[in-house]
């Protein structure tokens, strides 16, 4: 059979605006843009624990009732857009990801993945909310595999961006014997329509912003209120959301309620990870790896369960680091404005502001990250282990 060759590339998103390059073409503005740190176009959704600190902060339309994911690094959603003074392009940042492989992830990512980036990233807002996330957990890899004919388990980590009065994660359960007296009310409500006392069950750490949590597949969760959270995970094709309780809330757009997965939830659940597990193994967990003058940096997260590691780099004035071939990715979340720049090019940079989530290639090599603010910053940086 004789090969094909992809000759055009064509954008019909917007009919009226197609756009079309030439293979060559795509290809050596893609190389550009992977030569130099960047963010993805965002995506924004509404949702019924929706709050209102990322739709006020990056002024978003007033038509949205609120903003409950911000889907800023969500590989298999997002966009890369290239403008110039003359026109603005537009690519699927998986088609992204595929066309510039090793040169954007690194060896390591590359051989592990294929063509796939293996780690996504979003804000789940919740400030001034009407209420919390569902009580909820996901799948191990078996699970995935056998019922959704799809790769990967799914895990996730929060880290505490911003917190207001009260605010909670939800992580484990409070006791041995919790997980099946939880289940058996969530049972007898979902038929009833009555609400239960589920902090009674599901254990709660306290939300200060510079929490990390790590949700290993299995572990019961949810963000609270009044936070908005840096939610990290693995790499998963759909999302397996499994609810095991949402406080009897009505959806907006069927006006019936929302559906619980009590099922598949009890299918993979782990009982076992109570609260004393929780706060040993899942919150805050790492250490300075190094510092010097005016910077340092430390892991926040790291576990067994968990194919990359969470960090921060805090910093007064500047710090350096090196990718050494494996993308990192970096969120400013304590700061206003920092520039990440290549050392050996420094015109190959990106201006971040708070709360933006920017990729460094793994080809980039040794980089600088500039506090344009003022004060200390806070940069959270996630990588794959290396291995």
């Amino acid at each position: 059979m004789k090969e094909r060759k992809l000759t055009y590339y064509i954008t019909a998103d917007i009919p009226e605006k197609m756009q079309m390059l030439k293979l060559d073409a795509l290809l050596a503005l893609f190389e550009t843009l992977v030569a130099r740190p960047f963010r993805c176009r965002p995506v924004y959704l509404e949702g019924v624990w929706g709050g209102y600190y990322i739709h006020r902060l990056r002024n978003l339309p007033k038509e949205m009732r609120n903003c409950a994911w911000v889907f800023d690094m969500i590989p298999l959603e997002v966009s890369i857009v290239a403008k110039t003074d003359e026109f603005e392009f537009e690519a699927p940042f998986f088609t992204f990801v595929q066309a510039m492989g090793e040169t954007l992830l690194g060896h390591q990512a590359f051989t592990e993945f294929g063509g796939y980036f293996p780690i996504r990233f979003n804000y789940d807002d919740t400030f001034n909310s009407s209420g919390n996330m569902s009580i909820q957990c996901h799948p191990h890899e078996e699970y995935v595999v056998k019922n959704h004919r799809e790769f990967g388990r799914q895990d996730e980590s929060y880290y505490v961006c911003v917190a207001s009065q009260g605010a909670k994660t939800f992580l484990g359960f409070e006791e041995e014997n919790s997980c099946e007296e939880f289940f058996k009310e969530a049972r007898r409500v979902e038929h009833t329509g009555e609400k239960i006392d589920y902090e009674h069950y599901i254990h709660a750490v306290p939300s200060v912003p510079g929490t990390q949590v790590m949700i290993p597949a299995g572990t019961v969760h949810a963000s609270g209120r009044n936070q908005v959270i840096l939610e990290i995970g693995s790499l998963t094709v759909g999302s397996y959301t499994y609810k095991l309780y949402d406080y009897q809330r009505i959806d907006p757009q069927t006006g019936i309620p929302r559906p619980i997965h009590l099922k598949m939830g009890a299918e993979v659940i782990r009982g076992e990870r109570t609260a004393e597990w929780v706060n040993e193994n899942l919150v805050n967990h790492g250490g300075i790896v190094r510092q010097g003058e005016g910077y340092l940096e430390k892991i926040v997260g790291e576990h067994d369960l968990l194919y990359f590691s969470l960090r921060n780099l805090v910093f007064d004035k500047e710090i350096t680091d090196n990718t050494d071939g494996l993308f990192h990715v970096l969120s400013l979340v304590d700061g206003t404005k920092a520039r990440v720049e290549s050392i050996k090019d420094p015109s190959k940079y990106y201006e971040m502001n708070y709360m933006d989530i920017v990729v460094i290639p793994a080809s980039l090599g040794e980089y600088r990250i500039v506090n344009e603010g003022v004060g200390t910053m806070i940069i959270h940086k996630t990588h794959l282990k290396r291995h």
